[in-house]
This record gives C-alpha cells, structure tokens and sequence, in this order.
C-alpha cells in the first residue's frame, strides 16, 4: 500500500507514535502534494469563470493539467524518500562500503522535489495575478505553504550533504540550492 492511499489520521499516527519513522522528506512531499492541489482547484475555479481572457482560460488549462500530474507525483515521492530513508540506515547497519552513494541519493530525492516545489512558487505566482479573485487568499496559502516546503527540503538537503565525501557533487548541490534559496526571497 502507497503512503498516500493511507487516511491521515493514519499516517500522521505512525509518524507521532513511531520513533525513526521517515518524516521530513514524506511530510514535504504531501505538502508539496497539497500546493498542487491548491494550484489546481485556483486553476479551475478561474478556467470557469467566463470574465476571464482566452489566454487567461489557455494558461489556466495547463496549469490544471500540470498541477495534477504534480500532485500525483509528489505522492508518489512519500514512498519513494521513505524508501531511501530505509536504504540509507539499513547500507549504515551493513556498513556498506559505498555508503557515500546511498547518502546522494537521499539528497537528490529532496532536490527533485524542491525543484518542482520551486517550479510551482513560479506558477502560483501567476495565478494569484491572473487567477479567480474569489481565490486570492488559497493562492495566497499555497504560495506561503510552497516556500515552506521548499525551505524544509533545502533544510534536509543541506543536513544530508555533511554524511557525502564527494566534493564536486556537494559543490554542485549547493549550488542549486543557493539559487533556488536567492530567487525566492
């Protein structure tokens, strides 16, 4: 069973209750999930209103479509950073000699998602301008709730580069980092 076809309740149970259980990565992707969602339920709202432009309603119609193939997918990410999770404790207990390599891959999860979670501070942007006036205020909460997000996952990307010994991939991670962190002050 996906971690996301869990109730809530559920899932918000295992993390309160359960020490070691992932959390950070899985709870920054049903964040990153709910901003999608708040993107689209905007988009929708404006594609309908027949006071909007032709170029509004266009632009509308892929946010829409965007938006929905992101929420799907950052979903999918709460299993797949939890997973990486698991890997990297159980290579640390195996004392795995390319520990380093299971370590990248735990930064690298989070910095796809803070890529599409940047991405989509770029899209709310436009669609609190552009979008349903009605709305304003729920693009308002997902433009604030994405950059949470993005922080967070800028936070355990950071905190997971101190385990990596590869110089040149550290350096190229903060870099990205640092020019996500300075488009969004």
């Amino acid at each position: 069973m996906r971690i996301a076809d869990k109730t809530i309740d559920e899932f918000l149970n295992e993390i309160a209750t359960k020490p070691f259980t992932p959390a950070g990565g899985c709870i920054a992707a049903l964040c990153a999930a709910s901003v999608a969602a708040f993107m689209e339920m905007i988009a929708r709202h404006t594609f309908n209103n027949k006071n909007k432009t032709a170029d509004v309603v266009d632009y509308m119609e892929e946010v829409i479509e965007t938006s929905s193939k992101y929420r799907e997918k950052f979903l999918g990410y709460m299993d797949i950073d939890t997973k990486a999770y698991k890997e990297v404790i159980e290579a640390q207990r195996n004392k795995e000699e390319n520990l380093d390599e299971y370590h990248k891959n735990s930064v690298d999860i989070p910095l796809e998602m803070a890529q599409r979670v940047f991405n989509m501070i770029n899209i709310i942007d436009n669609i609190i301008k552009e979008g349903s006036e009605v709305l304003v205020t729920d693009g308002a909460a997902a433009l604030l709730l994405a950059k949470a997000t993005l922080n967070s996952l800028i936070y355990h990307i950071r905190f997971n580069l101190i385990y990596i010994q590869d110089q040149k991939f550290i350096d190229k991670i903060v870099d990205e980092i640092e020019l996500m962190e300075s488009k969004i002050s």
